[in-house]
């Protein structure tokens, strides 16, 4: 498999930040959640549970979940917000604005068009070398198993059974490396060494 970007917490919120309206919460959801972009363009509301505070992932029409994983996922203090503010006025939960060539409200992003709003954002805040929509999946998935979440909450989350498929996903960061090291240096520091027992 080819190496693929990750971005650290700090340039998601980033992008986060630079995301015009009408992309934003597609962009919170796909980095608070880890979801796939099929999975996101395929969401709409009877999956939502804001009182149980879920977001479930299901076989729906013609489509179905990558590998058929489907799956509940906690959401996020984000995510929530993002959910609870955006309007019931379609089947999906997340839809384009209209255009001139697709004019009819309530449509499924396609993934070239939110791929589009997504690089155009990463070129205006330095980035544009780095990611596309899958990014906001390894970096949720790095950024969970950085935090110490257990592999297998994260499998469960993500849909993914192989531990190996995880693997892949794992980026440790620069910043996350550092202040590893540095913890583990200081540990070393604070040990004292063993006295050696007096001779009898």
């Amino acid at each position: 498999p080819t190496k693929q970007p990750c971005w650290t917490r700090e340039e998601v919120l980033s992008i986060l930040a630079a995301s015009p309206p009408m992309v934003r919460s597609a962009f919170i959801l796909l980095a608070e959640t880890g979801m796939r972009f099929g999975e996101l363009q395929w969401l709409t509301w009877d999956d939502i549970g804001l009182q149980q505070k879920i977001l479930n992932i299901s076989a729906k029409d013609n489509w179905k979940p990558k590998t058929g994983d489907e799956r509940s996922v906690p959401l996020s203090e984000a995510a929530l917000v993002v959910l609870t503010d955006l309007p019931r006025s379609a089947r999906w939960v997340v839809t384009m604005p209209p255009t001139t060539r697709l004019p009819q409200l309530g449509q499924q992003w396609t993934e070239r068009r939110l791929l589009m709003s997504l690089k155009s954002v990463l070129k205006g805040i330095g980035l544009e070398l780095a990611g596309k929509l899958h990014t906001f999946r390894h970096s949720f998935i790095s950024h969970a198993l950085l935090c110490n979440t257990p592999a297998a909450v994260v499998r469960k989350w993500v849909g993914h059974v192989d531990q190996r498929t995880i693997d892949l996903y794992t980026h440790v960061h620069d910043v996350a490396s550092r202040v590893a090291m540095d913890r583990l240096s200081d540990d070393f520091k604070n040990a004292k060494p063993k006295k050696e027992k007096e001779n009898e």
